[in-house]
């Protein structure tokens, strides 16, 4: 969990020790960056960067301090905020390498094929996140929705005992960016932010509800194209910065979805310790 503060870092647990790590895994988005080491996975820290070009000496202390063999990253954006960081690794004789999407991932109890047309062109977080999830749940279908700057419904079925298949996902601006095309496309001007409601009767409550309806609105057609194939029962995995916001509806809707923050890190593992 982080601040939603830009500028300010938080992390969730802080191993003072100077213990050596295997990897420090970097997953870099839009407007956060969350990292955790390769053996501790499920213990995510993170730094709200918004844009910002500049990596805080405090952060990059506490990553030297870790004393890392290598770090393994995805990144989405931020490019400058990227070549910084590699540049004090390099700086300091830290190998490091920024992780892409693959044909197959080939771990070492289970795989999973991906069957973008082009799987160059599939987000690293995406599929980062594809493999955390089938990590933690072998041989299930399920609906990985992150809820971010863009909002994404990525699918995973099982193929064999051993293999699953990323088969695909959907793509739509995140809430913020919803709002904001109406906020600068259109004179929209409600003032406050609204809630949801059957029939909403101000425009504040208009375009809340309708935001989160559309974000309802991609998983219910993606449960229905899964039980199109025959799978009823898929888990139902929600993350992204977003997320929590939407948490009471979410858990409404779907009282058997479980919010999983970390899945793209716990990818960025999966991949690190194959190496």
């Amino acid at each position: 969990m982080h601040e939603n503060i830009c500028g300010r870092s938080h992390s969730t647990a802080f191993n003072k020790s100077r213990k050596t790590v295997t990897a420090l895994l970097l997953d870099l988005g839009n407007t956060a960056l969350k990292w955790a080491t390769s053996n501790k996975p499920e213990e995510p820290h993170a730094y709200v960067h918004c844009g910002n070009d500049v990596v805080p000496d405090e952060l990059l202390h506490k990553w030297l301090n870790l004393k890392p063999e290598r770090v393994v990253g995805c990144m989405v954006s931020s490019e400058k905020f990227a070549f910084n960081i590699t540049r004090f690794f390099n700086a300091h004789g830290i190998k490091w390498d920024w992780l892409h999407s693959e044909r197959v991932f080939q771990g070492r109890d289970f795989s999973v094929v991906n069957k973008y047309d082009n799987y160059e062109q599939l987000g690293s977080d995406r599929w980062h996140a594809v493999i955390g999830a089938a990590s933690l749940y072998p041989n299930r279908p399920i609906l990985v929705v992150h809820i971010g700057t863009a909002t994404t419904a990525d699918v995973v079925i099982p193929e064999d005992d051993k293999t699953q298949a990323f088969i695909g996902g959907r793509i739509l601006p995140g809430p913020s960016m919803m709002t904001e095309a109406l906020l600068t496309k259109t004179r929209c001007r409600p003032g406050r932010i609204g809630v949801r409601s059957d029939f909403p009767t101000n425009t504040a409550d208009a375009i809340t509800t309708a935001v989160l309806e559309a974000h309802l609105g991609i998983v219910d057609r993606s449960l229905t194209s899964l039980r199109k194939m025959g799978f009823d029962d898929p888990c139902l995995l929600f993350a992204g910065g977003a997320a929590p916001l939407f948490a009471p509806y979410i858990m409404q809707e779907y009282p058997q979805a479980v919010i999983k923050h970390n899945l793209v890190l716990r990818g960025l593992a999966m991949r690190a310790t194959n190496r």
